[in-house]
Order: structure tokens, then C-alpha cells, then sequence
């Protein structure tokens, strides 16, 4: 590996914040947080960001152009007469890497608004329309449906952020690694097919099924855990006035505020580019990447730490004291773009969140079982019209047809409302 001559080591131990052993000469530090300002620069809000970033990553993962669906291209829901099955269909890795992803994971990234990543004990399953039947059946040996209608993805795993509101619920101060893996599990994605959520109330469906105790049993099978809660956290904050997980009290319930803000993030490709470069100049990517949980949040702080310190060290020029008071605004404008988000928390229908941490023999509340919650949905949608359904009333009694609505197409025209 070639070095610049020019890089220079530490100079000063008495520096108030982290110090490296290794820092950007003068024009790479000039450059590299140009890089930083240009990025973020390019936009006026965390949405339009958000909107940039997925039809980058669409055409990064070739997505944008040319895709097929390849699972079935319709189906048709006429009333409540229609029945869902739900497949496991793998355990997705850590990053989006240069692999070839599976069809159902291309197809999530053409679905969801969100950039997703797999992780840490992640279960993927899939959820299907049938006419076969009008109930819902789990098929927990792994299968990929190709020739079902596709109504939703849910990812589960045991990742938790940094979180009052859940610690608080739990009355514990710090929820170590062990407990979380052991007892918490979290739905990282709960996204419907549209236009199945926006018409059918997809979303709360899978909702209620990914905290199911069928789909709990089965990750404590998998990982030999003793999973006693549901957690998640809504997508949005103040952008959106409402969640998925609204209304639906009777199982999830919301428990507050989260009281740190979630930054929007550099994302690929450019953040693999700058870390490239960076490493190509001496500045090893175990700097800033590391093998623990919130990882790209944590590579994301890391970054700006490090650019902030060859500023510091390299304050002594004019263009670089300049940009000195640039990058802390953009830092400051980027970490307060996003909103506290709204957290939510389920017991499986148990009274208490630890009653199956200390019961000697689990309890299992049957009014938690999949086709207990596949009933209360129908009943809620198609016969109480509930949920804000009511002004669909004319076409819930009488065939829809259903066929996919992608954001490859959807993103290219400028007015589509982005968060949905």
C-alpha cells in the first residue's frame, strides 16, 4: 500500500476527543470533506435525501431499469374469501455486499422505501395470497413461493438501538447484548406489497403476524432463545402523523418517544467509495466499520469523528479553517433532519412482559396464535371496516384485482408521495 509522504502522525496527545495515529494531509482532508458537504448539500430535507438515496442504491443493484417480478404477477382478493400463507425463506448476512442476492430480496428493494440490510440471527419470511384456502398456514420448511401472489416481507432478528422508552417499560438501565439476544426480538422489516397495504390495511396484517406466537416459536427454535418481547420502532417520525402499529392496541402497544434522533447516513455507494479512498491512503476501514450492533449508524459516526479531527489538525491552512465551520453546520443540519421516532411493544398477550421470563412453564395465550389474528384482521377490514376503511366500503365486498405498483416506476415521476 502506498502512502502519501505528506500524511503526517498525530501530533498532539493533548487533544480534548479521540486522536488518531494517522491523519488526511492538507488536500486529501480539502477534498474528502468536500465529498461529505456535496453529498448532503444536494438536498433540503431527511425525505428528499431519503428519495435520492433508493433510487441511487435501485440502480447501484440494477433495479431501475428492466426488472421482473419474479413471483406471480397477480391475484385478486374478492371480500374476506381469500387465505395467506406465510414461508421462511432464508437468513439474510450483514450488508448489501457484491453478492448476488436472492429474487425475493431484489423484489423487497423494489417494494420498500427503506434501504434494507440483513444482520445478526435475521429470519426472512414471505406472505402469500392463496385461494387454496380462507385461513392462514405457516410453512416453516424453506420454500421460496414463485408462484404465489406476493402480499408482504417480515424480517425478524434481535437487534435493539440505544432506547429510553424500551428501558424504561423494562424498568432495566442498560439492556445488555445477552438479554436482548436471549429475550427481545425485533421486526427490522414489515413491508406490504402496494397495493395491497394502502387498500387492504396490509401493513397492520403484517404487523400482527410478525409478533404471532408461531413466528416468536420458530426464532426460538432457530437461536434456542426464550424471545418474551416484540419490540419495534415506527419508519417515520414527525414526516408522517401516523404508523401501521396505530389502532392496534389490542396486541401492540406504543410506549413513547425515542429521545435520541436517527441521522440520515452517507449510504452506497458513495459511502463505500469514500471508505475505499480512504483506505487506498493509509486510513484502515476497521477505523470506522466494526463488527457490533447499529454498525452502519456506528460507521456513519465514526466517519464524521475522523473528518472532524483532520480539520482540527489541519486547521492551520485558510481553505481548511474555512471548512472547519462548513462541515460542523452540515453535521449539525444532517444530525437534525431526522424526528424521534415512536416505539411499540407486544407481549404476545401476556399481562406482564417477563411472565414467561420467570413461569417455570411457558404460557401461550391462544388469542395470540396466527389464526386468531388473521380472524380479528378480516373482522376489522372486511366487516367492522375499521381502521379507516369505511370510505372504501364499495369495493371491499367485491372482486380487486391486485398487481404490483414498484418503485422503479413510481420514483421517477416527481411528484410521488415517497413516504406512504
Amino acid at each position: 500500500m502506498v502512502l502519501n509522504p505528506r500524511y503526517r502522525e498525530k501530533r498532539s496527545e493533548e487533544e480534548s476527543f479521540r486522536s488518531y495515529d494517522r491523519v488526511l494531509d492538507v488536500s486529501d482532508t480539502i477534498f474528502c470533506v468536500n465529498y461529505f458537504l456535496g453529498y448532503f448539500g444536494t438536498t433540503a430535507t431527511s425525505i428528499d435525501l431519503l428519495r435520492k438515496q433508493k433510487i441511487v442504491d435501485l440502480k447501484e443493484k440494477k433495479l431501475w431499469d428492466d426488472y421482473k417480478v419474479p413471483f406471480a404477477s397477480s391475484g385478486v382478493i374478492n371480500g374476506s374469501d381469500f387465505g395467506v400463507n406465510v414461508y421462511f425463506v432464508g437468513n439474510p448476512k450483514q450488508g448489501s455486499g457484491k453478492r448476488r442476492q436472492p429474487d425475493y430480496i431484489r423484489f423487497l428493494d423494489v417494494t420498500s422505501s427503506h434501504i434494507n440490510f440483513g444482520g445478526f440471527r435475521c429470519v426472512d419470511f414471505i406472505c402469500t395470497l392463496t385461494d387454496k384456502h380462507s385461513s392462514i398456514k405457516f410453512i416453516q420448511e424453506k420454500q421460496i413461493p414463485y408462484e404465489e401472489y406476493v402480499l408482504g416481507f417480515i424480517r425478524l432478528d434481535s437487534g435493539v438501538l440505544s432506547n429510553k422508552p424500551l428501558q424504561e417499560y423494562l424498568g432495566i438501565d442498560r439492556l445488555t447484548p445477552n438479554f436482548i439476544n436471549s429475550h427481545i426480538l425485533n421486526p427490522k422489516i414489515i413491508v406490504p406489497t402496494q397495493p395491497f397495504g394502502s387498500k387492504f390495511r396490509g401493513g397492520k396484517l403484517l404487523s400482527l403476524i410478525s409478533q404471532s406466537n408461531e413466528l416468536r416459536d420458530f426464532f426460538n427454535r432457530m437461536y434456542k432463545s426464550n424471545v418474551v418481547l416484540w419490540y419495534t420502532m415506527s419508519l417515520y417520525g414527525s414526516t408522517k402523523d401516523s404508523s401501521q402499529y396505530d389502532q392496534l392496541d389490542r396486541y401492540i402497544k406504543y410506549i413513547g418517544n425515542t429521545d435520541s434522533k436517527h441521522p440520515v447516513r452517507i449510504k452506497n455507494p458513495q459511502k463505500d467509495q469514500l471508505l475505499d479512498w480512504l483506505d487506498r491512503r493509509g486510513i484502515s476501514k476497521s477505523l470506522f466499520v466494526k463488527n457490533e450492533s447499529s454498525r452502519e449508524d456506528k460507521t456513519f459516526k465514526n466517519l464524521i469523528h475522523f473528518l472532524d479531527f483532520c480539520l482540527l489538525q489541519n486547521r492551520h491552512d485558510k481553505t481548511v479553517s474555512k471548512l472547519k465551520t462548513q462541515f460542523k453546520t452540515a453535521v449539525d443540519e444532517v444530525m437534525n433532519r431526522t424526528e424521534k421516532k415512536r416505539v411499540y411493544v407486544s407481549t404476545y398477550g401476556l399481562p406482564n412482559w417477563d411472565d414467561n421470563l420467570i413461569n417455570p412453564v411457558p404460557v401461550v395465550n391462544q388469542d395470540n396464535n396466527l389464526q386468531s389474528l388473521f380472524d380479528y384482521y378480516k373482522s376489522k377490514v372486511f366487516n367492522k371496516k375499521d381502521w379507516g376503511m369505511r370510505k372504501y366500503k364499495d369495493y371491499l365486498n367485491q372482486p380487486v384485482p391486485m398487481s404490483y405498483e414498484l418503485l422503479n416506476q413510481q420514483l421517477r415521476d416527481p411528484d410521488f408521495n415517497y413516504v406512504r
